[in-house]
């Protein structure tokens, strides 16, 4: 039985980064690989990613990684709420919860992770500083009610309509913000990364 299945959007043109995002190096490794790696290590599986711009090298990139490619043909004109609904019609008819995240966002810590998990609810988000973030957890329940959305409002917007309660839960990793966007948001995620290698070889608090 899949308990707990894993969904990448991955599918973005990238044109505000001016680079392909997935594909970005931090600290020896792309975003992608980053946020795989997280998805498999909380225990999901599968692990769907939805691709659209520069498909064939992101599944290149990440081939022999036990993933689960879907295509949106559409991605150039589309949002990622429809993506969430191709990675989500993937999913096998079993799965009880869904870990969903984009994949520019990969400083996210394992324990925050953990912590997400181990709440309960039907829609679980992580919120640090005041602000909320990725990754969210979604109760596989209610996946016939996303699937059956216009996308308009994104994934808040039909987490709203459809009535589903939404659990906040308190992390100090401010990882769970840092989405990539722009180069000068790439830059602050590379001083993170720094900076967290520099503490966990004991150089740094």
């Amino acid at each position: 039985m899949a308990m707990l299945a894993g969904i990448i959007l991955a599918a973005g043109l990238s044109s505000r980064m001016g680079a392909f995002k997935p594909l970005l190096d931090i600290g020896g490794k792309s975003m992608a690989v980053w946020v795989t790696e997280l998805l498999q290590s909380a225990g999901a599986e599968p692990v769907v990613v939805v691709t659209g711009h520069r498909r064939e090298e992101l599944e290149r990139h990440l081939s022999g990684r036990g993933l689960q490619f879907v295509f949106n043909p559409d991605y150039a004109c589309t949002q990622q709420m429809e993506s969430l609904q191709l990675g989500l019609a993937a999913l096998p008819e079993d799965c009880r919860r869904v870990l969903v995240t984009p994949a520019d966002i990969p400083l996210v810590r394992p324990e925050t992770v953990k912590r997400l998990l181990a709440a309960k609810g039907d829609f679980i988000r992580p919120r640090c500083g005041g602000r909320t973030g990725h990754p969210v957890v979604l109760s596989a329940r209610w996946i016939p009610a996303l699937l059956n959305c216009n996308g308009s409002g994104g994934l808040r917007g039909a987490i709203r309509d459809a009535g589903c309660a939404i659990e906040d839960v308190e992390v100090e990793d401010i990882g769970v913000l840092m989405d990539n966007d722009t180069p000068r948001d790439f830059s602050a995620t590379l001083h993170l990364s720094a900076a967290r290698r520099i503490t966990a070889g004991g150089e740094s608090k």
